[in-house]
């Protein structure tokens, strides 16, 4: 299960403000990484996926790591998503142009099978991401994912660019603990939680374009 808080944030100025945080109230932040990734979005020609509310993405991302991600129907309250999540590390030398059961990871094949049967999968859009990284302590213990993102939609001549905060908590942190950080994060900066899933926006974006 995923469980994660999105925010909105105004501009690259605040971006640059949250980015320079160290800690939020008891909670502290690590030396940050950056990642540049690239998010392709999969489905079939019969839009079964997008049906069934679930979402298959493939990252790429500027360690050289690949990961293939099926999501399914998300709970939403105020900030925060809840979803469940099925996450595998694989490698593509280039990327795919289409996906078939055979190429999926077993654990992936086997969730996407009742919901496209052997439809082959091909690629809806792409959008990329430049991620400052950090982990969230509760004292020693990482209890969540800090993540200022910078979020490039293209279509053509058409581009759209926003950033936005992500706190995704880590098994070892609670619930409560989220909520707490986020209490933490509003005292030093108001954001407005983020209700749409950037998928559901990039949907929005690419289908402006037919």
């Amino acid at each position: 299960m995923e469980i994660e808080a999105k925010f909105s944030i105004p501009d690259a100025r605040a971006a640059r403000q949250l980015q320079a945080l160290d800690a939020l109230g008891a909670f502290t932040l690590v030396a940050p990484r950056i990642l540049k990734m690239r998010d392709t979005f999969f489905d079939t020609p019969a839009r079964d996926l997008r049906r069934a509310r679930h979402v298959l993405r493939v990252r790429r991302r500027s360690d050289g790591k690949q990961f293939v991600t099926l999501k399914a129907p998300t709970q939403k309250s105020g900030a925060v998503f809840r979803r469940p999540e099925t996450e595998v590390e694989i490698y593509f030398a280039r990327s795919p142009k289409q996906l078939t059961r055979a190429l999926l990871p077993m654990r992936i094949a086997k969730l996407v099978a009742p919901l496209g049967g052997d439809a082959r999968l091909y690629p809806l859009f792409s959008i990329t991401q430049t991620r400052q990284v950090r982990a969230l302590k509760n004292g020693r213990r990482v209890i969540g994912e800090w993540s200022v993102d910078r979020v490039t939609f293209r279509a053509g001549a058409r581009r759209r660019v926003f950033y936005e905060l992500e706190i995704e908590l880590k098994r070892t942190g609670t619930e409560k603990e989220l909520a707490a950080s986020i209490a933490a994060l509003q005292k030093i900066m108001q954001l407005e939680p983020q209700r749409r899933g950037k998928f559901e926006r990039a949907l929005e974006f690419y289908e402006m374009q037919k």
